[in-house]
């Protein structure tokens, strides 16, 4: 029997690695049959089976490292745009960084670190002071200047968390701050503050100064007038010259405010030029200025710089056109410095001013202390009016008219009085101006026209009433409505109502006055001008306004019998207020010489002590019943 004898196995391949000969082992005895031979089909099958597992894994770990590959590219161009971003980031911010390593060289910077510094570029490994070397904004300064502000910064900013500030030779202010890092490394941070240090510089200025003329302000005086007292001197004295201009309302009002401006501007300019560089020339507020003069020498001195003064802003000024001519008043107060009390002297000074001012234009005063014993009663004055409006402490009493031909009573006039719970009847003399200055005349002048028509309305229907108006009534522009309410609520036939006003009041905002008044006429009121003769362009305002009445004032009637042009001059009046149609009364009536001379010179008629004092509403209708019998007895 002949047996084959089994295949020799392929020859080892002297190059394959040492795990090919134990795949190939592994193989060959998985191919072996039970004789001990080899199946050769089987060995190749398990060959080329290894080998299409070995492919499979070569074609995964291909696939695996294209993939690694990718994420890699991936990853490293989302870094670089990281980078990009965050070098961005860097380079738009408002501050400029600049970061140093532990030994103190440069890592990197941002572009507005270099732009602080006006410099193209920064190389990483320099140190400080080579980085700003080339500098060409430290560098307009000398080599010493540049020398000692790199070293400022390199020095003041090691202390780290700490705050410098320089100023740089170009007019900037840099602000340097560095910061520790935990590899021993820092990062300066830098900005420019120029301009929010110059807006404070500038908030700090308008805070202290006045806004339209840039002359100092109250707070500024303060400071000024605080460090006099700090640096006093024994015997050292000071004087504080408040100033109020004369007829400065007038061109506001005329000329509108643009001008009025313009005119504080140069009233400003032209104060300045009068006193000294260490006198203090400071602007209140509206037309209010001060002028705090230092070591003062003599009264006498102040007097002549108060003259000064005045004669300096009485000179024309020519603004935009326009030749404007004002004045000043002015209030004087003088103080031993080291006894200085800044309060207390601007007090005084206003106070003297308030005095000079009631002595006319273009008047000077000194404080005397009872200047201010007069201004803590007017004070005290104030209180009480306030008080006894709420309280309704006043009433109203009534002087009569009388007919010159008949002696009927044709009216009264009403005038108010403060029943003071303890100095009894207080006239308006005393009170009104009051009323007007701290704002109560509005609601004073309403109450009396209203009691007035409300009296009014129980007398007969030929007897008319009077009620005084103030010129500052007009300036809510709702007079018209009040004087149709008090109408209203008194049932007061308007015929039977006639308002009385001052020339003055015809002189503010004419035309406005004037449409009130034509509106109070619509509802049929009456209306007189009172005072005639006495204020300004009297021709004028009966000429532009229909009035029912002209009341002429008793310091022409006064003198009558006496002074040949009071005669004169109520002759006129009664002569044009005949032509024209216009009723004519005469106030202040004292003797029957003077109702006499009225009679001839046909005056329609009068008021005054002669016929009676202003009595009480209760003796009103007495009063009118005794004429009448007085009348009939004559007739």
């Amino acid at each position: 029997m002949c047996v084959k004898p089994p295949p020799s196995p392929p020859p080892p391949i002297a190059s394959a690695p040492p795990v090919l000969h134990r795949i190939a082992a592994r193989q060959a005895e998985r191919a072996r049959r039970p004789d001990g031979g080899i199946d050769t089909d089987r060995l190749l099958a398990l060959v080329s089976a290894t080998y299409a597992e070995t492919d499979v894994d070569r074609r995964r770990s291909d696939r695996a490292n294209r993939l690694m590959a990718q994420e890699l590219e991936v990853a490293l161009a989302e870094s670089a745009l990281q980078n990009l971003r965050f070098k961005a980031a860097l380079d738009n911010m408002n501050q400029g960084l600049a970061l140093f390593d532990a030994s103190r060289r440069l890592v990197l910077t941002n572009q507005r670190f270099l732009d602080i510094y006006g410099l193209d570029h920064a190389v990483p490994g320099l140190t400080l002071d080579q980085l700003l070397s080339n500098s060409p904004c430290l560098s307009v300064s000398t080599a010493d200047e540049h020398r000692r502000l790199v070293e400022e910064y390199d020095g003041a900013a090691s202390a780290y968390g700490a705050r410098i500030e320089q100023r740089w030779p170009d007019g900037r202010t840099i602000t340097i701050e560095r910061t520790r890092l935990v590899d021993g490394g820092f990062l300066d941070t830098v900005a420019d503050v120029t301009e929010a240090r110059n807006a404070s510089a500038r908030l700090a200025h308008l805070a202290r100064h006045d806004a339209l003329t840039d002359l100092p302000n109250r707070t500024m005086l303060r400071e000024r007038l605080d460090e006099m007292m700090r640096n006093a001197r024994s015997g050292d004295r000071c004087a504080m010259l408040c100033l109020d201009l004369d007829r400065f309302k007038l061109v506001n009002d005329t000329l509108g405010h643009p001008v009025g401006d313009a005119l504080l501007v140069a009233v400003a300019s032209r104060l300045v030029t009068l006193v000294r560089h260490h006198d203090v020339v400071t602007r209140l507020g509206g037309d209010e200025f001060s002028v705090l003069v230092q070591h003062v020498t003599s009264d006498h001195a102040i007097e002549h710089l108060c003259r000064r003064i005045i004669e300096a802003l009485t000179q024309p000024f020519e603004i935009g056109g326009h030749h404007i001519q004002i004045g000043a008043s002015i209030g004087v107060t003088m103080v031993e410095v080291d006894a200085l009390d800044p309060n207390v002297m601007l007090r005084d000074a206003d106070l003297a001013l308030y005095s000079a001012k009631a002595g006319g234009r273009g008047n000077y005063c000194f404080y005397t202390p009872d200047m201010h014993v007069f201004a803590t009663r007017r004070r005290e004055l104030e209180i009480e009016l306030r008080r006894a409006l709420k309280s309704e402490e006043f009433e109203v009493h009534y002087q009569p008219q009388v007919a010159i031909g008949t002696h009927a009573v044709v009216g009264f006039e009403a005038l108010a009085r403060w029943y003071h719970p303890e100095r009894g009847i207080i006239p308006p003399n005393e009170f009104i101006s009051v009323c007007e200055e701290i704002g109560l005349i509005g609601a004073v002048g309403e109450f009396v026209l209203t009691r007035a028509c409300r009296d009014a309305a129980c007398w007969p229907d030929s007897v008319k009433i009077a009620v005084n108006l103030s010129a500052l009534q007009f300036k809510s522009g709702t007079l018209p409505a009040v004087v149709a309410h008090a109408l209203r609520v008194s049932g007061l036939d308007p015929r039977r109502l006639e308002l009385e006003i001052t020339e003055s009041a015809m002189l503010d905002d004419t035309a406005s006055v004037l449409k009130q008044l034509r509106d109070i006429k619509q509802l049929g009121v009456l209306i007189s001008l009172d005072d005639f003769g006495t204020g300004y362009s009297s021709l004028s305002h009966i000429r532009n306004f229909p009035f029912d009445r002209v009341k002429i004032d008793q310091s022409f009637v006064r003198d009558l019998g006496t002074n040949s042009d009071s005669l004169a001059i109520v002759r006129a009046v009664t002569g044009l207020c005949g032509s024209l149609g216009i009723l004519s009364t005469a106030e202040g009536v004292e003797t029957l010489d003077q109702l006499n001379i009225l009679v001839a010179e046909k005056c329609d008629s009068a008021q005054g002590y002669y016929f009676s004092r202003p009595v009480p509403f209760v003796e009103t209708l007495p009063f009118v019943s005794r004429m009448h019998a007085l009348h009939s007895q004559a007739a």
